[in-house]
């Protein structure tokens, strides 16, 4: 496996003192690797997933604190309203198609009936009121497979496509899986807990 990184652009200002603190860009694990006439060049290892998800949503929640305080309970299905309630902050809830191969979780509810009933939109519409979602994660593959149901994914939602096989992997990772029948190539959806 390689390391991918990530790069943090500063440009000096003429006094030092009003500098950027290099002590607490050193705590967040930025190193100093170039100067560039009056740029700063720094790098630091891309985070995990689950640990940049807990950055972004720690500044989100910090800038907005009231936004951050409504629950609602609207689920009729006890085994999906459980399920919902498990996945917490950072956590990831698998939303899978009639296809994918769900691995080892520790709670699957298989809501599966017939070809595309119900589809992942449709679950998405019932559990989001009751999960706070920092973000969806899907597919690559998704975007020219389907690309109306990835227009609808995105209607007033933040969505991330990673390649399909870096998918499976995060969703060994998932608290959890809905099964749905959804009949749409990649339209496995992980929703981020936030």
């Amino acid at each position: 496996m390689h390391t991918c990184w990530e790069y943090f652009r500063v440009v000096a200002p003429s006094d030092p003192a009003e500098g950027p603190d290099l002590m607490a860009l050193g705590r967040e694990g930025w190193e100093l690797v170039a100067v560039r006439e009056t740029t700063w060049i720094f790098k630091r290892p891309e985070p995990d997933p689950i640990e940049r998800f807990t950055r972004e949503q720690s500044a989100a929640a910090l800038a907005d604190v009231a936004a951050h305080q409504t629950v609602t309970r609207t689920l009729l299905n006890p085994d999906v309203a459980a399920l919902i309630r498990r996945v917490n902050h950072t956590d990831l809830l698998l939303l899978a198609d009639r296809g994918f191969p769900i691995p080892a979780l520790p709670t699957v509810v298989d809501l599966s009936l017939t070809a595309d009933i119900p589809t992942i939109p449709q679950v998405l519409a019932a559990i989001l009121p009751d999960l706070p979602c920092d973000r969806l994660i899907v597919a690559d593959e998704l975007l020219p497979a389907a690309p109306d149901r990835w227009r609808e994914l995105r209607a007033g939602r933040r969505v991330e496509s990673i390649p399909h096989s870096q998918f499976k992997q995060l969703a060994a990772r998932a608290q959890g899986c809905i099964r749905t029948g959804d009949a749409t190539p990649y339209a496995n959806t992980l929703v981020v807990g936030g």
